[in-house]
């Protein structure tokens, strides 16, 4: 129940009838309370409620790379940047079949140049060899520039992620994997990070590999 503490065209505090009295900061004002709706939602309204389950709970396995590497988007935090964006360009299918389209996937997001002409392959049991070209170094390509390498396995539907693999100017690094992944067609993702700028560049889809 509502209390008029100044008579009727005093402020109040509470509910009266359908309207709530409060005071904030010395201020006093009034709001409706919300109604409800017995309309069932609709089924544009329900794909955006699925793509948005798919893709959060996908993300969280990447939590520590976003956090630190998707940059340069117009949401406040990495996370939220990375939902917006991959709910527009990484969802297909229709509603209720709906997929993560793994090519246009990111987790990294960046003015940080890439990789030139990046590879992966499986040389040997339980692990893949990330490898690329060098040119000439820059300050948005530095030999020293720390190397992310993300890997997902779609049967176990696991992530195995590795932050500082290496250096660019190594060209080539090795990411070990669980032995579960044996025989797996595995998609793979690469990405740079500058340690003197605190910048990353977008990840690079590398493929479907299969681990040894």
């Amino acid at each position: 129940m509502g209390r008029i503490k100044k008579g009727i065209m005093g402020p109040f505090s509470g509910k009266v009838g359908t309207v709530v009295g409060a005071s904030w900061h010395g201020i006093d004002y009034m709001r409706s309370l919300p109604t409800t709706s017995n309309k069932s939602a609709s089924i544009r309204q329900l794909g955006q409620r699925a793509k948005m389950i798919l893709l959060r709970g996908f993300l969280l396995g990447t939590d520590e790379i976003i956090k630190r590497s998707f940059q340069n988007f117009t949401q406040a935090m990495p996370m939220n940047g990375a939902l917006s964006y991959n709910l527009k360009h990484a969802i297909t299918g229709t509603y209720p079949e709906l997929r993560i389209d793994f090519p246009n996937l990111l987790f990294s997001k960046g003015d940080l140049h890439g990789a030139s002409l990046p590879e992966a392959a499986s040389v040997v049991s339980n692990a893949l060899d990330f490898s690329w070209i060098n040119s000439n170094f820059s300050p948005m390509s530095a030999a020293d520039d720390l190397v992310t390498l993300v890997v997902y396995d779609p049967v176990e539907m696991q992530f195995s992620t590795l932050l500082e693999a290496g250096s660019r100017e190594e060209g080539l690094v090795r990411i070990v994997l669980p032995k579960k992944f044996s025989g797996h067609a595995v998609h793979c993702y690469i990405s740079f990070f500058s340690q003197q700028f605190q910048i990353s560049s977008t990840n690079q889809y590398l493929g479907g590999i299969e681990v040894k």
